[in-house]
């Protein structure tokens, strides 16, 4: 008799991820997931017997990877600045994964907490920071409500390209956030 093939929650979540991707949060099903692992329902309901709870942890594997990402990137780049990274990690997210981009920015899946609090969950933020202080001279009673406004008009660039058919560059993106932080370290 052949071995038994297991499918691990990690298998379950990260098929999860790949339909959250191609097809959006909304089509992330347990059938979706049986179909694209190859198995059948059964092992989906038994790890995961809730949807919410599965597409809460499809919703932390995103926001992981996307952390990921960036920290890879600012690892292996040879660009100086941890800011421009992020800016183009996100601005390219939300130009070639809108799905990605609408689950971990756009979706309910959020927590309660500001956007700041939520924010400074990821390391790379915290560095983001310290560039801010360093970069732009903006002192450090004043670095996490620059750091948030910022934050925000990123935010509300990369919507409107994961969201309708206005593609900034991300030279463009660049511009407007250091053009904009620039005043504020002023």
């Amino acid at each position: 008799m052949p071995p038994k093939i297991t499918t691990s929650k990690e298998m379950i979540i990260e098929a999860g991820y790949g339909i959250a991707d191609e097809e959006g949060i909304d089509q992330v099903n347990c059938r979706a997931i049986a179909k694209k692992l190859g198995c059948s329902t059964q092992p989906v309901f038994s790890r995961f017997p809730n949807m919410d709870e599965l597409k809460e942890e499809v919703f932390k594997y995103a926001c992981d990877r996307l952390e990921k990402s960036i920290s890879d990137r600012i690892e292996n780049s040879t660009e100086s600045s941890i800011l421009d990274i992020s800016v183009t990690v996100l601005a390219d997210l939300a130009r070639n994964h809108k799905n990605l981009y609408k689950l971990i920015y756009l979706s309910d899946y959020r927590s309660e907490k500001s956007f700041l609090e939520e924010q400074e969950k990821y390391m790379t933020n915290r560095l983001i920071q310290n560039e801010l202080i360093d970069r732009y001279n903006i002192d450090s009673e004043r670095v996490e409500g620059v750091f948030e406004r910022s934050s925000l008009l990123v935010h509300g660039i990369c919507t409107v390209i994961a969201t309708t058919a206005m593609n900034y560059s991300n030279e463009q993106v660049l511009k407007i956030v250091n053009d904009e932080l620039a005043d504020a370290g002023k």
